[in-house]
């Protein structure tokens, strides 16, 4: 069974968060939207000044075909978790970020 979907769950000691899983044409065309009105509109000094992020660099630079190369090839794969972050936050409470495609 191909994956169809991302879902996306954030989780913290307060507040759970579910998004509702999105199909990967819908997040394809998300990408697109971003990328064409995104970088040209993000400020300077939106970054924290520590020289180690390179976001704003990279979304200059990543193009909405990169993006469909990848959901693409995500759609090849059967469903796997993606991202699992367990961690605290800067009051030591739980926090979980997970991403996977079902």
């Amino acid at each position: 069974m191909k994956a169809k979907k991302l879902k996306m769950e954030i989780k913290t000691a307060k507040f759970s968060f579910p998004i509702p899983a999105l199909r990967f044409s819908t997040l394809k065309w998300i990408s697109r939207l971003i990328l064409k009105y995104g970088p040209s509109k993000m400020k300077e000094g939106w970054w924290p000044p520590s020289g180690e992020h390179h976001t704003g660099e990279f979304l200059e630079n990543i193009t909405p075909q990169d993006v469909e190369i990848i959901m693409d090839q995500l759609e090849q794969e059967e469903p796997f978790e993606l991202v699992n972050i367990d961690t605290c936050d800067e009051n030591q409470e739980k926090v979980v970020v997970e991403i996977y495609t079902v």
